[in-house]
């Protein structure tokens, strides 16, 4: 029996196995290379439950690829799927007491639903169909409109569900207007003449740094202007550094002997990699000796860029340098946060609900083993620690995350004659130059979109 429960919960941890070679490969820019690990690695590490995942990766893989459609695809598929999963995913969450996250279909975090509406607009963008890339910027806003009234209900339904014990307070939303979004919808109601519209987004990109400062908590770049000139070329460079932040598992365990508590907290590292990061021993008088429990919570950790600026060259002559619009794994902590209360209260229930079981279990099994003697006795011992390394396998953090979209993001508006330049981007830190990315000759017109999309993701 032990050995099917256990080879039971191979759907019960996060595999993390296909970014081991798949995300140093983006890092070094090999794009391809990196998707190809990701399409390979489809029937063994991604799941039926875990496709919204699949088509994220592959989607902004496909994107850093320049494979436009193909990334369209994928990213329209992920959220297709998000759409589908998300109540259906919670609902199901709610209604079992003991079910593990990573049984449950991923419905994708709140900044990756957001995001890749805007990957979707650049995607539009650079294929020429400027009309779709604004749907596609329009769909932002509506779903930072209901991000807040939607974990609002989810833990309303937890507060009034039979497994809830005490009240869950939703936190508030403090994210409601993606600057990176207003940004791109500037560009695309500028050249189509809409200056009202470009306005509009111009004046709530400003507004965004007075009211949300704990997102956009670094220097304000300098906006793009709502209306081109008629005899000169405006070329805007959107950069994207670093890569996104992923999750992580910390894991308590609670082990008691008699009149006394040991304490032990593991963390992983982001090789994934457990290592020991406290350990502790309390007196607790009167405590019976021989519980085993454990807990374990997802962290997101981020992984930043060692980018700090880019400076961008025409025909070798350096014209402008970038600066920080957007800080996105800023946003996927700030969106992270608004669902902790409920990850932190169903972790618990769950985690003891199946302990208060297994102890139980344990006690009836030892109870009747001692009539046995010696020999039942040893039984009894191997049997309970037999249990508690069964429990602790199927109680894992959800550490599901998309590995592939980009830390930050930084602009610059360029003015110029109108004609053909030999573009060019470097990467810079302290210490000088980290990567150069080379676009080649580039044609810019007046009155015309004219974006320079280039990124390294490091």
């Amino acid at each position: 029996m032990s050995i099917v429960f256990l080879g039971s919960c191979a759907s019960m941890k996060t595999s993390q196995d296909q970014y081991v070679e798949s995300v140093p490969l983006a890092v070094e820019g090999a794009y391809d290379q990196a998707a190809l690990i990701i399409e390979a690695a489809k029937e063994e590490q991604y799941k039926e439950k875990d496709r919204v995942l699949y088509f994220l990766d592959l989607g902004m893989l496909y994107h850093w690829s320049e494979e436009y459609e193909l990334s369209n695809q994928m990213l329209s598929s992920a959220e297709s799927a998000i759409e589908e999963l998300f109540t259906k995913s919670v609902s199901k969450a709610l209604t079992s007491g003991v079910l593990n996250d990573n049984a449950l279909d991923y419905s994708g975090e709140d900044y990756e639903d957001i995001y890749l509406n805007v990957f979707k607009a650049l995607n539009y963008i650079a294929l020429d169909d400027e009309e779709s890339a604004l749907v596609e910027i329009r769909r932002v806003q509506i779903k930072l409109n209901l991000l807040e009234d939607k974990y609002k209900e989810l833990i309303d339904e937890y507060n009034a569900s039979e497994y809830a014990e005490g009240t869950l307070e939703p936190r508030e939303n403090r994210f409601h207007n993606a600057v990176l979004a207003r940004y791109l919808s500037l560009l695309l109601y500028r050249s189509q003449g809409e200056v009202d519209d470009a306005r509009i987004d111009r004046e709530s990109m400003e507004e965004a740094w007075q009211s949300q400062a704990q997102i956009y908590n670094f220097p304000k770049p300098e906006f793009p202007l709502e209306e081109a000139p008629d005899d000169k070329a405006l070329v805007n460079v959107l950069t994207f550094t670093g890569l996104c932040p992923v999750k992580l598992a910390d894991t308590l365990y609670l082990t008691t002997g008699p009149g006394v508590v040991y304490i032990a907290m593991t963390g992983q590292s982001e090789d994934y990699v457990t290592d020991m990061v406290g350990f502790n021993v309390l007196a607790m008088p009167g405590i019976e000796g021989g519980i085993h429990f454990k807990i374990q919570f997802p962290r997101l950790t981020e992984r930043g860029s060692d980018v700090t600026h880019a400076v961008v060259k025409f025909d070798g002559n350096i014209v402008a340098e970038t600066a920080m619009i957007e800080s996105i794994e800023g946003i996927a902590r700030e969106t992270f946060l608004l669902k902790q209360p409920l990850i932190v209260g169903k972790t618990i229930i769950r985690a003891a609900a199946k302990n208060i079981a297994k102890e139980i279990g344990k006690d009836k099994m030892q109870d009747n083993l001692s009539d046995q003697g010696t020999g039942g006795l040893i039984l009894g011992i191997l049997a309970g620690v037999a249990a508690d390394v069964a429990v602790d396998v199927t109680e894992n953090a959800d550490l599901r995350i998309s590995q592939f979209f980009p830390a930050r993001a930084g602009i610059v508006e360029i003015e110029t004659e109108p004609g053909t330049y030999d573009v060019t981007v470097e990467y810079m830190n302290g210490n000088g130059i980290v990567s150069v990315m080379n676009h080649g000759p580039m044609e810019f017109s007046a009155g015309e979109l004219n974006l320079v999309e280039s990124f390294i993701l490091r």
